[in-house]
């Protein structure tokens, strides 16, 4: 009486087989759960884009541009309303009257993150002991990147002199 079933070599090269392609799939499976986290923050540089745009737009509509303080953008109350550099663009929000607005530190960079981001990510100085999604930090003259916590490496920057917001998506290795 013959028996069917597999050699211990057809055996062994279907785990050898197999171990191949665990080995060269898993790291992009790996990487889904950082892929995801990437795009919520590309997500979020872009709404936070799009608020500045927005906010720009209404500031050139209502004052000619340039640098203007207590503008109302989403409403009159004080956490609705912002103040404008010199090229126009939100330097911070509303809390008290300057002649020449500009981001000039970190709580600029927070100010202005609330203001434009409706219920935005929370968000903190590197000096705060408090868990944030993101941490602000002024970089250089009217300039802020907003580091993503979870991810290290990724970032929203915002160039307050001309508006420009870009995601840095490479995380640290």
């Amino acid at each position: 009486m013959k028996k069917n079933g597999f050699t211990l070599i057809e055996l062994v090269v279907v785990i050898v087989i197999l171990g191949i392609l665990a080995v060269t799939a898993a790291p992009r499976f790996l990487n889904v759960s950082t892929d995801s986290h990437i795009a919520v923050v590309k997500g979020t540089g872009a709404s936070f884009k799009t608020g500045v745009d927005f906010a720009y737009s209404k500031n050139l509509t209502s004052n000619g541009g340039g640098a203007s303080t207590n503008v109302p953008i989403y409403d009159d109350s004080a956490t609705g309303q912002l103040d404008f550099n010199e090229w126009g663009y939100p330097a911070q929000q509303w809390h008290l009257p300057e002649e020449s607005p500009r981001l000039d530190n970190a709580e600029d960079c927070i100010s202005v993150w609330g203001a434009l981001l409706l219920d935005p990510p929370s968000i903190s100085s590197f000096n705060s002991p408090e868990e944030t999604d993101y941490i602000a930090e002024y970089i250089q003259t009217d300039q802020c990147i907003y580091h993503y916590r979870v991810v290290p490496g990724v970032s929203i920057n915002y160039n307050s002199m001309n508006g420009d917001v870009t995601v840095d998506d490479e995380p640290d290795n």
